[in-house]
């Protein structure tokens, strides 16, 4: 800038030397004082003798001070146009005379500097004073470097220039004090964001951890699709018992569980309104049932139906205003008082568990792909738009229902990996201050089963079923209810005793791979490995194959043969085809078949296969049938229906259906060995029973129940086969389901 300004200074005040100079002007540098109106060099007062050439170089190296003089400058000011002279021979000879009269050196210089190739330059400071009888004004400039001693030079010489130095004089101070303000600023914003990216990268928030498990309830026979709703004092849940389920309620910091009066004799209580003045419930018979959902008061009363609204897991907003729930692959929303109910959106699976953000903007859900993939967590806004997935890289491989903390921080949810299940946490909130991790993070590892986890509205407590089980078979004599232990590995899920009674081969839970062995546990071998997943499996009539459903993850479902010594695998389905479970027919040639192909029959129904040629032929009206059994003399084939309700029946000879039994969740048929009766399970009865059903007068016996063994430590008893001497195989789980508050550090 002030170069600039030496510029237009220069412009308005350079000096003619025809001009005659202010006789006050007086200039200073080191010991030496030069008198321009006078035309005189001191030193220390002492006068020295100068000639008119160098004295004039002198002066126009004053006027100019801090600048480069050039030579041609020089040399047109000490001569006039016309003049005949060597004029680079008497320039550095008047150069010469001047140094020698300064004391001054070439080679080193102090107060006159060679530029070469250019000219020459004044170096000292350069103080500008008045005469003793100046009478001008003493206005003095700071010597702000040496182009600012050249302007105070030509000030003093032109004065009609002081008024607008002066003020060039304050902007510049002004301009050097924003400078350096803003210069102080941007160090101090350096500084702070070189702090801040350190503490950042240095500094994470720490992963969310659990700190305390504590134990809320002993009760084991709870049933965890049931969920779990707290009012902050009290944790309301489902406990089966029997054919019917009990509304239950516990303090959230433990103790003896209650029966709660509950309007409906199967009542499951699904959410608390946000004012804490209602629940939602619904009236069911069976976990697939789609139930009309009411609205409860929390003080007791009568409860009312929620409109029109059919479905399940429904979950209020925050604002208590809308609900949101679940009917088949769709989602819906309904006002509180049961109008406005409409379809928020369409998956492309079956939607579980929907959960609103605490701002009311979002809602997650789980999806379950079906056969075809696994369950993965969605969101979308409130209004239904945005459907997308938020966990695209699968980790966990399943992820079950979950919902987010008090001050949406995180979510929680649960992740699975085959059957074992953990808590997840993922953090929602971004925090510019430090870095933190928004993937997915366990917050469990075993050895429990853990999932659904409901936050406290407060705190960072959270409440989540706890599942351990084993399991045990048995052989069960029906008159005297004798059990006789038969050795599997206690993670056993499906189990299968071969024709003679020697043999077992089952599904192991950690992993699905098939294993075989002696029912006395001997012989132990693995017949398939991850993974492929096998279940239903099947003995060959005469006991030397096993018929077994394998499922590989993204892959259809395939029927397989395998030796009962192990081997390669032979896949018995056609190409685009897809099964869900088989059975032999008894001469071990042919086998009935729950399959379907997604171009030419899209609907699961009963297929007889000749595994050798591919030959395939439909069992008339059998869609949606599966789980077929044959019968031993070949005559017949029985089933339950899509619903799990009937045993249907049919007859090769007439090739026509026949319902032959119902109840209410209706599993495993087996066939008597001499064909004349059925033998299966309602897993809907008090206790568990196995019932039997006579093929031609179709009348049904109840041959065992397990009340005994429920009352103890049996979660469950599953229905698993009949031996030749009608004993019954019995796959008992031990262990069950508890509640835990765990309380954790969510940074």
């Amino acid at each position: 800038m002030w170069y600039r300004l030496a510029q237009a200074f220069r412009g308005a005040v350079a000096l003619d030397f025809n001009t005659s100079v202010d006789s006050g002007v007086i200039v200073r540098f080191g010991l030496f004082e030069v008198d321009l109106a006078r035309s005189t060099l001191s030193r220390q007062g002492i006068r020295i003798k100068v000639q008119e050439q160098p004295f004039r170089i002198l002066a126009m190296l004053l006027q100019q001070n801090g600048e480069i003089v050039k030579r041609e400058q020089l040399c047109k000011a000490l001569w006039p146009k016309g003049t005949h002279v060597n004029f680079e021979g008497s320039l550095n000879a008047a150069l010469k005379k001047l140094r020698a009269a300064l004391q001054d050196d070439a080679e080193n210089p102090r107060f006159i500097e060679t530029v070469p190739r250019q000219g020459y330059r004044f170096l000292a400071p350069v103080h500008v004073i008045p005469s003793p009888g100046d009478v001008r004004g003493t206005t003095q400039f700071p010597a702000f470097n040496k182009v600012g001693s050249s302007i105070e030079l030509r000030l003093q010489v032109h004065p009609e220039f002081r008024e607008a130095a002066t003020e060039a004089y304050w902007d510049r101070q002004r301009a050097e004090r924003t400078q350096r303000w803003f210069d102080t600023m941007l160090l101090t914003i350096a500084i702070l964001f070189g702090s801040w990216l350190l503490f950042f990268i240095v500094y994470p928030v720490p992963r969310p951890s659990v700190q305390r498990t504590t134990r809320i309830t002993n009760g084991g026979r709870i049933d965890e699709w049931g969920g779990i709703v707290s009012d902050g004092t009290r944790i309301f849940f489902l406990q089966r018992d029997g054919g019917h389920w009990n509304l239950m309620q516990t303090s959230v910091e433990g103790g003896n569980a209650e029966r709660m009066a509950a309007p409906f004799e199967n009542t499951r209580l699904f959410a608390i309104s946000p004012d804490h003045s209602q629940f939602l419930i619904g009236q069911f018979t069976r976990h697939d049932d789609e139930m009309p959902l009411w609205l409860w008061p929390v003080q007791g009363g009568e409860p009312r139906r929620l409109g029109q609204a059919i479905g399940h897991d429904p979950a209020w907003s925050p604002d208590g205003a809308q609900i949101v729930f679940v009917r088949s692959r769709s989602l819906y929303s309904v006002h509180r008082d049961g109008t406005q109910l409409r379809e928020l959106a369409q998956t492309n699976g079956r939607p579980e568990a929907p959960a609103w953000s605490p701002d009311g903007e979002r809602i997650r859900l789980a999806v379950d792909a079906g056969e075809y993939g696994n369950e993965s967590l969605w969101e979308m806004s409130a209004d239904g738009s945005g459907l997308h997935t938020i966990l695209a890289n699968g980790t966990p491989a399943r992820q079950a229902a979950g919902n987010w903390t008090a001050d949406g921080k995180y979510f929680l949810f649960s992740g699975c990996e085959r059957y074992d299940c953990n808590l997840w946490a993922m953090r929602d909130a971004w925090s510019w201050f430090r870095r933190s991790h928004h993937g997915p993070v366990p917050l469990t590892s075993g050895p429990d089963s853990l999932h659904v986890a409901i936050p406290t509205e407060t705190g960072s407590r959270i409440f989540a079923f706890s599942f351990r089980s084993h399991r045990e078979l048995e052989q069960v004599a029906p008159r005297s209810l004798r059990f006789s232990g038969l050795s599997v590995d206690a993670n056993a899920t499906e189990a299968s005793v071969s024709p003679d009674g020697q043999m077992v081969v089952y599904c192991d839970r950690p992993d699905g791979s098939l294993w075989r062995s002696r029912t006395d546990g001997s012989q132990r071998i693995r017949l398939t490995n991850p993974p492929l997943e096998g279940s239903s499996p099947r003995w060959s009539p005469k006991g030397e194959q096993i018929l077994f459903t394998g499922v590989r993850a993204g892959q259809p479902r395939q029927i397989y043969i395998l030796s009962a010594d192990g081997g390669s695998l032979r896949p018995v389905l056609p190409k685009g085809w897809e099964g869900l479970n088989a059975d032999w027919s008894p001469d071990g040639y042919r086998i009935v078949a729950s399959m379907r192909n997604q171009k030419s029959h899209p609907q699961y129904a009963l297929f007889l296969l000749e595994p050798t040629t591919g030959v395939l032929k439909e069992l008339p009206d059998s869609k949606e049938l599966s789980d077929p059994r044959w019968s031993p003399d070949g005559r017949y084939i029985v089933a339950p229906d899509s619903s799990k309700r009937r045993l249907v029946l049919y007859d090769m000879h007439k090739e026509a259906w026949s319902s032959i039994a119902s109840g209410g969740l209706l599993q495993s048929p087996y066939w008597s060995s001499d064909s004349d009766s059925i033998y299966f399970q309602d897993q809907l009865d008090d206790e568990e029973s196995v019932f039997r059903a006579d093929v031609v007068t179709k009348k049904v016996d109840r041959i065992s129940g397990f009340a005994t063994t429920l009352r103890g430590s049996a979660a469950q008893c599953l229905f698993s086969g009949v031996a030749r001497d009608g004993s019954l195989y019995i796959m008992i789980e031990r262990g069950g389901t508890e509640i835990y508050a765990l309380d954790l550090d969510l940074p």
